[in-house]
């Protein structure tokens, strides 16, 4: 072992310490385990909370946690690291998790450290769903918590926009407008569908059931875990890693990276929001090395009070979603993603009427002419029914594209002079610099390469691709106008006349994208 190793106390904490971890099949959830296994190879064990999932049993599903390339570093450096990490069968929906009676032992003896970050993270999850995850779990994590018997520090993740109805959120835990103990006990007896009619009321002036639950989830914390060494950290958007252990590193399509996608296939081109507004987004990595450090200072700190730690970019003030439109399109015309249907373009409004109308134009449009044409060559047709679930995903990000936020991070800034010179750049958090054109790059080369499993050697001939599409459109473009003004000025043009030219621009359209593009009936 190194002596920059040997140097680091965050290193030394977490030697021979036992660790549980729920939520560790999901984004945030992997790279901890990674960084874990890779930073701290002396940890004694890891247990991961997994429940059984569509007939795989959990060391299966395990296994393929294991076969992602977020673990190919790690697995060069220490062959021999699956040996550290056990599953342990639950779901957080369950009663006590729904752990055996083996297992729940081996956790009260031998665990010193937990990170809770399971939860569902649908914006509009049916509220009972919602509450049963977020809050509930919650109170079933404490339950087990309490008979720890080594227990030294428990980090819950929770999210920056919890308290997104304020537009300046210190780092305190706010008090809800409800009791959550009332809707825990209605989501136990109360009809689905009256739940569902009274959603709206209940989650009073909050966008989401999910951003109300983490909320109540807090508030539950300071309610009963007042006597626990524990700690609140707060992400705001969490995007693809900016260096560890990939940079670019992305595995699901939520916020930013199902836009990269959608943007990059020519099915998104207009979005409601600001160009303006702040776009708080925070690399998965960033937020895993906090959590981590977070662990080992509520350890070694023993705070009076549950202390809470923004893990933001908003209060750099230097990426706006104007600025994500800008470099992820020019990212993406360089990266070029495979089958595109238009040359990639996105703009942000807000105005709705305006929104709608380009929606319309830009993306309906073209679906529901792929889509007739994809009737008369035989095949099914898809794209109308992709684009409007491309519609309902981005509609759920409005609240957020339009408004920014203050994020104080005074504790986080505290947390970071705590740790040692060599700890602050093993588990580094300090985003000072990070460039985010570069940052982009790596986001849409990853969006291609780890989310969409596209090969990159292809890259030259999806560009190709990309400047017929950008021809094309441009010749659909300019021959519209050119008749707009044949119509308006030549009074004496004929309408059958107009009839002929627009269906003859039609079919030219429809044979460019056959003999350029390559769609055939198979």
């Amino acid at each position: 072992m190194s002596a920059s190793t040997e140097a680091s106390a965050i290193i030394d904490f977490f030697k021979r310490k036992s660790i549980f971890i729920t939520g560790a099949t999901g984004f945030i959830g992997k790279q901890l385990v990674e960084k874990l296994v890779r930073s701290c190879p002396d940890v004694e064990h890891i247990y991961l909370l997994v429940r059984p999932k569509r007939g795989h049993a959990v060391n299966d599903r395990l296994k393929d946690l294991f076969t992602s390339p977020l673990f190919n570093t790690v697995r060069e450096m220490y062959p021999n690291f699956e040996e550290k990490i056990s599953a342990v069968q639950g779901d957080i929906l369950d009663p006590n998790f729904g752990l055996s009676p083996a297992d729940e032992t081996i956790l009260i003896e031998q665990c010193h450290i937990v990170f809770h970050s399971a939860a569902t993270v649908r914006f509009h999850e049916p509220l009972r769903l919602a509450i049963q995850m977020n809050v509930a779990s919650i109170k079933k994590l404490l339950a087990l918590c309490h008979k720890m018997k080594k227990l030294q520090s428990i980090v819950h993740v929770s999210t920056a926009y919890a308290n997104c109805n304020r537009s300046d959120v210190a780092e305190m835990i706010y008090p809800p407008p409800i009791q959550p103990a009332k809707l825990l006990d209605a989501s136990e007896w109360m009809d689905d569908q009256v739940f569902d009619v009274l959603t709206n009321k209940i989650i009073n002036d909050r966008p989401n059931t999910y951003t109300f639950t983490k909320a109540l989830a807090e508030y539950v914390i300071s309610q009963e875990a007042r006597d626990l060494p524990l700690a609140i950290i707060r992400p705001s958007i969490v995007g693809s890693s900016w260096r560890e252990p990939i940079a670019g590193w992305i595995d699901n399509y939520n916020g930013p990276s199902g836009l990269v996608v959608a943007t990059g296939k020519g099915m998104l081109r207009a979005m409601l929001g600001s160009s303006t507004a702040i776009a708080d987004i925070v690399p998965v990595d960033v937020c895993v090395n906090m959590m981590i450090a977070i662990a080992w200072n509520t350890a070694i700190k023993h705070p009076k009070n549950i202390p809470v730690y923004h893990c933001c970019t908003g209060h750099l003030g230097t990426l706006t979603w104007g600025k994500v439109t800008e470099y992820g399109l020019h990212h993406l015309y360089n990266i070029s993603l495979e089958n595109a249907i238009c040359y990639p373009y996105l703009q942000f409004t807000e105005n709705r009427f305006r929104y709608h109308y380009l929606r319309t134009l830009q993306e309906v449009v073209p679906a529901f002419i792929l889509d007739c044409y994809m009737r008369i060559i035989g095949r099914k047709p898809m794209f109308l029914k992709l684009s409007d679930k491309i519609y309902k995903s981005v509609r759920t990000l409005d609240f957020f594209t339009s408004n920014s936020w203050i994020f104080p991070n005074d504790n986080s800034v505290l947390l970071q002079n705590e740790m040692s010179d060599i700890d602050q750049k093993i588990f580094n958090f300090d985003l000072k610099e990070l460039d985010w054109f570069q940052y982009w790059r790596h986001y849409c080369t990853g969006a291609k390469q780890f989310l969409l499993r596209e090969d990159l050697a292809r890259t030259a001939k999806c560009r190709t691709r990309y400047l017929r599409l950008k021809r094309i459109q441009n010749i659909l473009y300019f021959t519209t106008i050119a008749l707009v003004i044949k119509l308006v000025f030549f009074k004496s043009f004929k309408i059958r006349g107009i009839f002929l030219a627009i269906f003859r621009l039609f079919f030219a359209a429809l044979s460019s994208l056959v003999a350029k593009l390559g769609l055939r009936a198979k």
